[in-house]
């Protein structure tokens, strides 16, 4: 089985593909047409972040606990 990315990895990925989204929907000029979708797209990109935020926390508590 070839090597899965960890999920830290995943969600850098989620959040690169919902910054492209987002920059698509403001270059093509129809934020105001698609507000509710751009507000959603922005809630998940927070939500990526924090995610790996406290993933990369509970990361370097349990290297610190292990050395």
């Amino acid at each position: 089985m070839p090597d899965q990315p960890s999920v830290v990895d995943t969600l850098r990925i989620v959040r690169g593909f919902l910054s492209l989204a987002r920059k698509a929907v403001i270059d093509a000029r129809h934020v105001e047409a698609m507000i509710e979708i751009d507000t959603l797209m922005q809630v998940a990109q927070v939500e990526t972040d924090r995610q790996i935020a406290v993933l990369e926390r509970a990361s370097k508590v349990r290297n610190r606990l292990a050395s």
